[in-house]
């Protein structure tokens, strides 16, 4: 992920489903102000409108001891309160878990039913096995044997075996309950950065999590313009325009994969089977109101697939979303058609079911 200088800002990300590539917009009085972090393995760029350079390093330091404090608390791998969280629930033994962490929890919990059981961070141990707790892409080690897979799959752990106490004591029924929230951390922190701009009065930016963004208020008075890479390519599938406070959040199975005899199979698993991806979904994206909404619905949307497409993003609350599979279908709802151009060849583009509606979120 980088910036790029003047009337583009342009941002990538290696760990990226479909890449965001730029926001234009004209010059303001007063010029971007723009600082990179170096969280979790990767990159988060921030960028600034209209605000003092004074003003943008508070912001930029507040952002940054934000950041480190989350990797602390939420990193799946390395030493950290997640980790130790999990060490208590295999021991069955509850934990108070800090404030943003017990938060990241519950949210995963609404994920959880609001897509089905599509979507559950609880199965951490699978994820672990298949050799995804890494930040080196692609895997070559060998796979887990299906007998191992099996396994873990018998013990059934899902986000209903954990309970969050009011004050952030979390525990679980199920001691194979090993939780990683990767699947929407991006989201929170971005939403975390932004209460904390809005805090200090700056109305107007563009956060960029690991390629994944936000948009708040305007590129001086103009939309945010971003683009979406396509996933066969290097020219942009499509380009969206965002304002207010908007999320366009991507997954795929291209950039975070193991191989297994030529095949490529994604670092997103299915919870049904305890099998990585290696269907028809190529990648998709959403735009929504609320970060964590986007995030755990383009995830969830590789999962179902183009079968369930509609389904799952009705039952997320998600208005505006696509997803593009290996053999160039395009499946876009209503909403999602009305706001992007789509810039690409496709074999074909299939709508989903519903209005053309705002791309708001239904649940917060």
């Amino acid at each position: 992920m980088r910036t790029a200088a003047t009337r583009t800002l342009a941002l990538a990300a290696a760990g990226a489903a479909v890449v965001l590539l730029a926001a234009l917009a004209l010059r303001g009085p007063q010029p971007p102000a723009r600082a990179e972090f170096f969280v979790f393995g990767g990159l988060t760029a921030v960028e600034l409108r209209g605000t003092t350079p004074a003003h943008a390093r508070g912001a930029f330091a507040a952002i940054d001891t934000l950041l480190r404090q989350d990797e602390r608390d939420w990193h799946p791998w390395q030493p950290s309160a997640l980790m130790r969280l999990n060490a208590a629930l295999a021991r069955g033994e509850p934990m108070r878990a800090p404030g943003d962490l017990a938060g990241l929890i519950r949210r995963a919990q609404w994920g959880y039913r609001a897509s089905a059981g599509l979507f559950d961070p609880a199965i951490g141990a699978l994820i672990e096995a298949w050799g995804f707790h890494t930040s080196d892409y692609p895997i070559t080690t060998p796979p887990p044997s299906r007998a191992r897979v099996d396994a873990l799959l018998a013990a059934r752990p899902t986000m209903d075996d954990v309970g969050v106490a009011a004050d952030g004591t979390v525990g679980s029924r199920n001691r194979a309950v090993q939780l990683d929230l990767n699947g929407l951390a991006e989201g929170y922190a971005a939403e975390q950065v932004a209460a904390l701009l809005r805090a200090r009065g700056i109305a107007d930016a563009i956060v960029n999590v690991g390629g994944d963004v936000l948009a708040l208020g305007t590129a001086d008075g103009r939309r945010w313009r971003v683009a979406i890479e396509d996933p066969r390519g290097k020219a942009p599938l499509a380009v969206a325009e965002l304002a207010g406070h908007e999320a366009l959040f991507t997954s795929g199975d291209y950039h975070k994969y193991r191989e297994i005899d030529g095949r490529r199979w994604a670092h997103i698993l299915d919870p049904r089977d305890g099998l990585p991806l290696h269907g028809a979904a190529a990648a998709t994206a959403v735009i929504a109101g609320d970060a964590v909404v986007a995030d755990i619905a383009s995830t969830t949307l590789m999962i179902a697939g183009p079968e369930r497409f509609a389904a799952a993003a009705r039952g997320l609350g998600v208005n505006c979303a696509l997803l593009l599979t290996h053999d160039g279908r395009l499946y876009l709802t209503p909403s999602m058609r009305a706001r992007i151009d789509v810039l690409a060849s496709v074999a074909s583009t299939t709508p989903g079911a519903g209005p053309v509606e705002r791309c708001d979120a239904a649940a917060r």
